[in-house]
């Protein structure tokens, strides 16, 4: 899969005709790569030079209706992670500007669609919409398919228990604790990438060790205050099994601002300034202050028993 941060470069690489798809894939869930799917389906049924999958560097919506702009399920570097492993040929990252959203979806279609990209058919999801305002439906999609000479591909959606799967029901799912539901929506767990910090080193002391870890990107959506089971991926590293708190450490710390605490089993070593990766497999209990650190100490004994048997049973 070779990244691309300007749809320029494309021509460079003279891939010939292409089939396309194009959209904001946060979270990268089944609906979307069912998507993908098709989109390497009809490259290979039409004989095309490469697939293509068109993407933001930012969520419209921040741009168009910042007050509207959702929590990220992936991050940029998150997604494009993920697309490594779909095959998709190319994925080209186009700024997102109000320049972009007021582009109407015809000239879209024509300057960077066919002339860049060199786009012989269109892939998109059912609920797809292209140009300024909206208003490149998939009917006229079609239409413009058919005076401009590309295929269109419109993909329904994927209905898991009676619900469409989408980026807004994960999003749902997290913020309410419900992490099966939204495993079985992405089509694994949901996780975060973060940066491990120094910390206190208090929970060294009493035989737990955790990492501290700092999300970069603000807008990332981060599972609400808890104590949770997790397995994590060191990079460069294999996956432990671990358990995870967010929240304000009140025993510890009198409470404050948001941490998110990991304690790993079997781990021995340092991963300070190391990035992490964090599944988050279920929720535990909530957070709560104890009476001191023995009462502590006596909890999490007992929440790390109960973490490796639903480890053990995932």
């Amino acid at each position: 899969m070779k990244v691309l941060k300007e749809i320029c470069s494309l021509e460079r690489s003279s891939p010939g005709r292409t089939a396309v798809t194009i959209g904001v894939f946060d979270g990268l869930h089944i609906g979307h790569r069912n998507v993908i799917e098709r989109l390497l389906q009809v490259k290979r049924d039409e004989g095309m030079g490469a697939s293509v999958l068109l993407t933001f560097d930012r969520h419209p919506l921040g741009v168009v209706r910042p007050e509207a702009m959702p929590p990220l399920l992936t991050t940029l570097d998150e997604k494009l992670s993920l697309l490594e492993s779909t095959g998709v040929d190319y994925v080209c990252v186009m700024k997102f500007s109000r320049e972009t959203a007021s582009t109407d979806y015809r000239s879209f279609v024509r300057d960077t669609l066919i002339e860049r990209l060199d786009m012989r058919h269109l892939v998109v999801g059912y609920d797809f919409h292209l140009g300024s305002g909206r208003a490149g439906s998939q009917e006229l999609l079609r239409e413009e398919g058919a005076r401009s000479g590309f295929g269109v591909t419109i993909v329904p959606p994927v209905v898991i228990g009676g619900r469409v799967v989408s980026s807004t029901k994960i999003r749902s799912a997290i913020l309410g604790k419900n992490l099966g539901t939204a495993a079985r929506f992405l089509g694994r767990a949901y996780f975060f990438d973060a940066t491990v910090e120094r910390g206190s080193g208090i929970g060294k002391g009493m035989g737990f060790p955790t990492a501290n870890l700092s999300i970069s990107d603000p807008g990332k959506l981060v599972p609400p205050a808890a104590v949770y089971a997790v397995r994590v991926e060191p990079e460069g590293g294999r996956r432990y099994g671990g358990m995870m708190n967010i929240g304000s450490a009140p025993t510890l710390q009198g409470g404050g601002k948001r941490r998110i605490e990991v304690h790993l089993f079997g781990f021995d070593g340092d991963l300070y300034g190391r990035r992490v990766r964090v599944h988050c497999i279920r929720p535990l209990r909530k957070e709560k202050r104890f009476a001191g650190t023995d009462e502590l100490k006596a909890q999490l004994m007992q929440d790390r028993e109960k973490v490796m048997r639903i480890l053990e049973k995932e």
